[in-house]
Order: structure tokens, then C-alpha cells, then sequence
């Protein structure tokens, strides 16, 4: 018998065509010169689509990142989800292994790495482009892992943001 969650609380991957959309709405008003000069207004909201922006224009730079990064990290794991239907790999030997997984070793190495190693090791970014890799522990270590736990952007800029780009692996068979 499994034991009981904490809180009862059941936990499901983001539903990918949702962050995808949202990710391209974000990706949208940064390049936009009007949602660009509403950053710059203290006391105004600002209307991103899903919700109305009510804080310091400066922090919904913060959290497009997040959710952008947020986006990236879901659609990894569902393509490892996809990946593993399409490879017939839905026993429970696949299931113990996916949520192994999370049990241990950094978010990088895990969402980029470890998860699509489940499937493949050629998968992995770590082997199929070792510059992205490195670039990627760097963001990790500099950007995402800070604004997860408990940081913001100091002073960000829309263009700074819109430089940002994680998630594009070079890997020709790609999870």
C-alpha cells in the first residue's frame, strides 16, 4: 500500500500545450515596445494574458523567467514521458526507475541528464553536446536555481531577459 501524501496532495506534470503557449505569449510582449515601456510605470497594472500584473513592474520580469524556466523543465519531462510510450517502456521497471530519479543529484543533472538517461544514455545532454551542458550547469548555478529559492533579478532589463535561453539541445535525436 503507498503511503499516505503529504497533505493528500496529488502532484501532475503542467499541461505542456499551456506552458508552451504561455512561453510564446512571454517571448511575445518582451520584444513588444509597449509592454516594454509599461515596465518602466510604478502603480499601473499590466495585463500579461493569463493574469493582471499588480506588483512592481521590475518583479514580472522575475517571474517570466520563472515560469519560463518552469515551461522548459515540464516539457523535458514529458517529452522523457512521451519518448518512453513511443519506446513501449511503461512496465513498472520504467516507473521505479522515473521516480528514482528525484530523489537525488542537482535539477540540471537531473531534468537534462538523469531523466533522459532512463531512456537512453545517448539522450543525455552531458553526451550528445558538452558545450550546451556547460552552459547550462552555469545557468543553473547563476540564474535558475537563485530565483528558485528565494532570489529575484537585480535591476533586469527586457533585454537581458529576452537573452535568455536554456533548452536547446543540439542533440540530433532529441527525448
Amino acid at each position: 500500500m503507498d503511503a499516505e501524501r503529504l497533505f493528500g496532495i496529488e502532484i501532475a506534470n503542467i499541461p505542456i500545450i499551456d506552458v508552451q503557449q504561455e512561453l510564446d505569449w512571454y517571448r511575445a510582449l518582451i520584444r513588444d515596445e509597449g509592454f516594454r515601456a509599461r515596465l518602466g510605470i510604478v502603480g499601473h497594472e499590466i495585463d500579461i494574458g493569463r493574469l493582471v500584473w499588480r506588483d512592481l513592474p521590475k518583479d514580472l520580469l522575475t517571474y517570466m523567467v520563472q515560469r519560463g524556466i518552469l515551461a522548459v523543465e515540464a516539457c523535458v519531462d514529458a517529452a522523457v514521458e512521451y519518448q518512453a510510450h513511443f519506446e513501449g517502456l511503461r512496465g513498472q521497471e520504467f516507473i521505479d526507475k522515473r521516480k528514482a530519479v528525484w530523489s537525488s543529484g542537482g535539477s540540471a543533472n537531473t531534468y537534462y541528464n538523469r531523466l533522459p538517461g532512463i531512456l537512453n544514455a545517448k539522450y543525455m545532454l552531458c553526451n550528445c553536446d558538452q558545450e550546451l551542458w556547460g552552459k547550462t550547469k552555469q545557468f543553473y548555478s547563476e540564474i535558475r536555481n537563485p530565483l528558485f529559492h528565494g532570489y529575484q533579478l537585480c535591476q533586469p532589463n527586457p533585454d537581458s531577459v529576452q537573452e535568455i535561453q536554456i533548452g536547446r539541445a543540439s542533440c540530433r535525436e532529441r527525448v
